[in-house]
């Protein structure tokens, strides 16, 4: 199924091929891939076809324009898992389109287990550029509960490993996987971030159909996080990436037919989950200027970057709703300021800035 709307910046294109459950050699306790794919089904791996992989190339490839660099990527698997042969012929036609000069490069996710030497020494003939590692926790009690059959350890040695070849690197990281806790949550983002991956996806776990979960979230043997938590925990992590320098790619699970189609039974999902991990950190820097600078009746006028707009007043103009309340506010405005940083608030003449964890006259920051 191909969506109607390609991902990524108006500046790059990513193509992507599904290959639910290929090459995985592990059922993970949280993993439907049919759920979020809309491919194959459970237990039976949906490896494309040649001609359905050049067919959804050729798809994404129509939205090209101006988009650079154009890379295909082998999503939902694990690709290092793969037999060899199935591996290399994906890679080969992919291969092609770089050749061709329509595509720059080549990206796919796998499990840190599957980063062996030799798997490196094969894939120094094709023009791969980026590897995502499934790591999802940091620790190896959640890793075990989840039945990820790979360690903490495997990650960095995989990480070590990727680096030393010269590939971009992003990690995966799941919260509220059974068994974790906050201190779990703490410990597997200080570990991920101490690796220095150039981008980091943060997903809540979310309990899908037909997923081990299932059955341990019915018995109540497993309790999701609530939205608020799901939001928090992202807010935190993304915080800590980006005064790292580090990307985060996304956050929550995208959107597809298969979800609108009530395949997720619990769990923090929301359409527009990295909106609300946003706007509650814009949410938080209001407060702080509100706190600092006004009284009760006043009529507070913030200024953000033009594309934090909508951010700053909250899905439904919610953070307008909440700071009018908490701070019996008269009127609020939010106005747009492309002086600003795209990770600051001003009101009063002041800044703040809790990336770069400024807080300071306008002017002086």
């Amino acid at each position: 199924m191909s969506p109607s709307r390609p991902p990524g910046t108006p500046r790059e294109l990513i193509v992507p091929l599904f290959i639910p459950h290929a090459g995985c050699p592990h059922h993970c306790i949280f993993c439907n891939q049919y759920a979020v794919t809309g491919q194959g089904g459970l237990g039976v791996p949906a490896m494309p076809s040649r001609a359905e992989m050049v067919t959804d190339i050729e798809h994404w490839l129509s939205w090209a324009a101006n988009r650079h660099p154009v890379e295909i990527s082998f999503y939902g698997g694990t690709f290092l898992g793969l037999p060899v042969e199935a591996m290399t012929a994906c890679l080969d036609l992919a291969r092609s389109y770089v050749r061709s000069g329509r595509v720059q490069g080549i990206r796919f996710s796998t499990r840190p287990d599957t980063v062996t030497e030799e798997v490196l020494d094969l894939l120094a003939a094709y023009p791969v550029t980026t590897v995502e590692l499934g790591a999802q926790s940091m620790v190896d009690s959640v890793l075990r509960a989840s039945t990820r059959g790979h360690s903490a350890s495997d990650t960095e040695v995989a990480m070590g490993r990727l680096k030393e070849r010269g590939y971009r690197t992003i990690l995966q990281m799941m919260l509220g996987l059974p068994g974790e806790s906050l201190e779990h949550f703490h410990i597997s983002l200080d570990r991920m971030l101490a690796l220095a991956p150039d981008g980091i996806r943060i997903y809540p776990t979310v309990v899908l159909s037909e997923s081990g979960l299932t059955m341990l979230w019915r018995q109540g043997r497993y309790v999701p996080l609530t939205l608020a938590e799901a939001v928090s925990r992202s807010k935190e992590a993304w915080l800590a990436a980006s005064r790292k320098g580090i990307t985060v790619i996304r956050m929550g699970l995208q959107e597809s037919e298969a979800m609108r189609l009530e395949r997720i039974c619990a769990g923090p999902h929301h359409p527009a989950f990295g909106h609300l991990v946003h706007s509650a950190r814009f949410l938080d820097m209001a407060e702080r200027l509100a706190e600092r600078l006004f009284s009760p009746g006043d009529s507070p006028v913030f200024r953000v970057h033009p594309r934090n707009i909508s951010r700053m007043r909250g899905l439904r103009n919610e953070n307008m709703a909440r700071l009018k309340t908490r701070y019996a506010f008269q009127t609020i405005s939010v106005r747009s300021d492309e002086a600003l940083a795209e990770t600051a608030l001003s009101a009063g003449g002041w800044v703040v800035d809790s990336v770069r964890q400024i807080f300071a006259k306008q002017g002086e920051s």
